[in-house]
């Protein structure tokens, strides 16, 4: 039969010092001699935080093997308190991997995010791997734009088609859907008609005229780069031209000229506002008309994604 040994402090394989209470071993610990401060540290002790992080757990697997032999012998420790069992081996862990470098583009080229909502045009910068973004009140008030989608980008520094460093800080000024952005150029006037009256000539031979003039080009231009970055109305596209300074004419004629399919951008437009928000059927039917789809385009729209 094992002697049970008498209550006091035994040394444990970490070097530290357990107290066993003569029937069993208790949580109080004494730290041993390979525990002491190097020279220098108050109170003789080194802190725990400056610890290697490995004797730690090392010392709590040590302590449940030593409990586990004690009970396999009898619940205490061996009368010859000399002697304590040999701890086996802590495996030191081994380091994990580093993981590779994702590559990072070092430029992108900026897109035409005015007249998305802001969540879109995020999503767009994002998708470019530009992260570095700058939003703003375009009306001046300084409000915050809580949820993004509830507003829609009015301007955009740098411009659409330049190249920047990937780390270029995109500033997008924008206002709440339901309100005008600031600053729209007036429609251009017509030049009044000369006073003095021209000398009649004999009338040149008629020329064909082209089938459009430089401003309408560049409309159209304008029109069809919007449309490959977000889902407009006829009226939503129109106005979009017109605030980015083209007459009233010329974005008119520049919108016409697409041949749009103007349900297919009710249920594209449907869906974008489906990814980003909940709506009811009538609710969703109800932003669309406000986007400037007419009744009927908004319900083909709604059918389209289902809801």
């Amino acid at each position: 039969m094992t002697q049970q040994a008498a209550a006091g402090w035994y040394k444990q394989p970490d070097g530290s010092q357990r107290y066993w209470d003569g029937d069993k071993w208790t949580e109080h610990t004494s730290p041993g001699v390979s525990q002491q401060a190097t020279a220098g540290e108050p109170g003789g002790k080194r802190p725990w935080w400056k610890m290697k992080r490995f004797i730690i757990p090392a010392a709590v697997f040590l302590a449940f093997v030593g409990l586990a032999a004690a009970a396999a012998q009898g619940e205490g420790p061996s009368s010859d308190l000399g002697s304590s069992p040999t701890p086996s081996a802590t495996p030191s862990p081994s380091p994990s991997p580093s993981p590779s470098p994702s590559e990072t583009p070092e430029t992108f080229t900026m897109p035409i995010v005015a007249g998305m909502t802001l969540q879109a045009a995020q999503d767009s910068l994002q998708a470019l791997g530009s992260y570095v973004m700058d939003q703003e009140d375009a009306s001046g008030d300084g409000r915050l734009q809580i949820n993004d989608s509830n507003w829609k980008v009015c301007t955009q520094i740098p411009a659409s088609g330049e190249e920047v460093p990937i780390d270029t800080i995109v500033v997008l000024a924008s206002v709440k859907n339901d309100e005008s952005c600031p600053g729209a150029a007036a429609p251009e006037t017509t030049a009044p008609a000369e006073t003095t009256a021209p000398a009649k000539t004999t009338a040149p031979a008629e020329t064909t005229a082209p089938s459009m003039t430089v401003s309408q080009e560049q409309a159209v231009r304008t029109a069809k780069q919007y449309l490959e970055y977000t889902a407009f109305s006829r009226t939503g596209l129109i106005d979009q031209l017109e605030y980015e300074g083209f007459s009233t004419g010329d974005s008119t004629f520049a919108v016409d000229q697409l041949g749009t399919d103007w349900n297919a951008q009710a249920a594209a437009m449907a869906q974008q506002y489906l990814d980003y928000s909940g709506f009811s059927r009538s609710g969703l039917i109800d932003q669309l008309v406000y986007e400037g789809f007419t009744q009927a385009q908004a319900e083909y729209g709604v059918n389209a994604v289902g809801l």
